[in-house]
């Protein structure tokens, strides 16, 4: 019978105990988030392991090859509980492979966000995300003499609340 094992990985060495591992006929299951962020002020989408430095693996219970698993170049080792191996659940994985296409997360405002403004000519005010203004900038909307003004300004001076 099959069963799911959970295995620590080196840090930030996932991908690459994965692909060893699918190399070695060994199935392996890698969650990953999909994240968008602002670096250096521009959006840029990126990747990363839902669970950081932990892989799921896929072995016979009796007749597994758990010491192909622990020397495989990026695994640490097996996660345990008292002198057997921890079992993952298999409904468990399940649920996570059905989910993981749908898990995306944002550190990017949306609109109608309220955010503050750190530049030279504005320093600490307040301000409601309204859009992208292209990949380095976007346009908010400030408060000022009590009317909404539109303005267009770069993505690293804007702070989320």
């Amino acid at each position: 019978m099959e069963s799911w094992y959970l295995v620590t990985c080196k840090s930030r060495q996932e991908e690459r105990a994965a692909t060893n591992l699918l190399n070695q006929g060994i199935e392996v299951f890698y969650p990953k988030l999909t994240i968008e962020k602002l670096v250096k002020g521009r959006r840029t989408i990126k990747q990363s392991a839902l669970f950081p430095n932990y892989l799921f693996v896929c072995l016979e219970s009796q007749n597994g090859n758990f010491s192909a698993v622990k020397n495989t170049r990026g695994i640490s080792g097996f996660v345990s509980y008292g002198p057997n191996y921890q079992i993952v659940p298999t409904e468990l994985i399940e649920q996570l492979k059905s989910e993981r296409l749908q898990t995306t997360s944002s550190t990017i405002p949306k609109t109608g966000d309220v955010v503050s403004v750190n530049s030279y000519s504005f320093n600490n005010i307040k301000a409601i995300y309204k859009e992208p203004d292209g990949d380095m900038r976007s346009i908010l909307l400030i408060n000022l003499l009590n009317k909404q003004v539109e303005m267009s300004v770069d993505n690293k001076d804007i702070n989320q609340y």
